[in-house]
């Protein structure tokens, strides 16, 4: 048996967490604290304590407090979730649980201590969406220290989860996004809003698009990846946000004559840097071809957006358009879906529902024509007269 020695606290206190078998037969995670010592001491009580878990024996501990399990709880998810989801969940841990019910022990846990983490945050100016966010960290947590029977019920779904404001979508018009697209001529954002512009893409697909990935004889791209930048990690390729992310979108002449160009300048940039420049096959890169960082590109797109009147406009908004024209243009849910890589047709509908009331009033204008009007330019429209009677060409009772 296998174990992992590792230190907590300001005094260096040393934990164990190894696998034992519960009296059920099933494996259960176990964290056993051994004390402050010197780290060869720990590793000899770690042998002890891992021989006897091999014969049977179980160890009798302390319970564990909602610190200490939520720390052990995210270690042992950090391979299942990505890198930005971890590094955000630590920082909810943190920042918004820790201080409030950190010390309290795990099998105490009541819905008030739930309650007084939600009060603490919005106390703290964090908005409901913020706070709903840490209430699914919280629900995935206990849920599953009840399934290692570490508690007996997940008191969290116990608890009214907090309500986030109803966010509705500007409206971005046509006429914005071409501003934006032409402002953007000469500079090295040109290419990137004008591609993001017609294919809706995310920030971190956009700039991990690989040219492989692109083919000008059908006319489409495939996503297939990511790029994202943490403090732990900096920048790096991962996955797309999800499965229904990976996907094919349509590319239209004018994107592909778009795409050509960009090809041909950074390809006489290539020539021109010679060995300076390292070759990653991407789309939008640095100059010298190493990934562009999410976060500079944003700072970048921001300040053009305000040198243009669109202060506050994000890159975001920029797919947020491409989805609202695409549903002003009469493209069913469906694609529009597909096109965006969401999971559901129901996501789509949450998030652009207001830009399809327009379309609403267009089909029943559409349809109050064909059944209810005039069968020629100018025919009198039927009228009824107090006698019940109605009156028209065609129309006398």
């Amino acid at each position: 048996m296998q174990g992992h020695l590792y230190r907590r606290g300001q005094k260096g206190t040393w934990y164990l967490r190894y696998d034992e078998k519960s009296v059920d037969g099933k494996r259960q995670m176990c964290n056993v604290r051994i004390g402050v010592m010197s780290k060869g001491e720990a590793e000899k009580k770690k042998r002890a304590i891992l021989c006897e878990a091999d014969k049977g024996v179980r160890q009798e501990r302390e319970s564990s407090t909602v610190s200490e399990y939520l720390t052990s709880w995210l270690d042992t998810r950090q391979r299942q979730l990505a890198t930005t989801t971890f590094v955000r969940y630590r920082h909810m841990v943190s920042r918004d649980v820790n201080p409030v019910i950190g010390a309290v022990q795990l099998k105490t846990l009541d819905t008030c201590h739930i309650e007084q983490v939600y009060s603490t945050a919005y106390s703290r100016g964090l908005s409901g969406q913020s706070c709903l966010h840490i209430h699914r960290l919280l629900h995935n947590a206990f849920r599953d220290a009840v399934r290692k029977k570490k508690l007996l019920t997940n008191v969290v779904d116990l608890v009214e989860s907090p309500r986030p404001e109803e966010r509705q979508l500007v409206p971005v018009s046509r006429e914005r996004v071409k501003l934006l697209i032409e402002a953007a001529q000469g500079s090295r954002l040109a290419a990137p809003i004008a591609v993001a512009a017609v294919t809706g893409l995310r920030r971190g697909e956009l700039l991990a698009l690989r040219w492989r990935s692109i083919d000008f004889t059908k006319g489409s791209l495939f996503v297939d990846s990511a790029l994202e930048h943490t403090r732990e990690h900096g920048v790096r390729f991962k996955a797309p946000k999800s499965k229904s992310s990976q996907r094919p979108i349509p590319l239209a002449p004018e994107g592909i004559e778009v795409l050509l160009a960009h090809k041909a300048e950074q390809d006489r940039a290539k020539d021109d840097a010679g060995d300076y420049y390292v070759d990653n096959d991407l789309v939008f890169p640095n100059p010298d071809g190493s990934p562009w960082p999410p976060d500079t590109f944003s700072v970048q797109f921001g300040k053009l957006a305000a040198l243009v009147g669109l202060k506050g406009f994000r890159f975001h908004d920029v797919r947020h358009a491409f989805a609202s024209l695409a549903l002003a243009d009469g493209t069913s849910i469906k694609e529009v879906q597909a096109l965006m890589g969401h999971s559901s047709p129901t996501v789509t509908l949450s998030v652009y529902a207001r830009a399809m009331e327009g379309l609403g009033r267009k089909a029943v204008n559409g349809l109050s024509r064909s059944l209810l009007g005039r069968q020629k330019a100018g025919a009198p429209l039927p009228t009824v007269t107090k006698t019940g009677k109605m009156t028209g060409r065609r129309y006398q009772a």
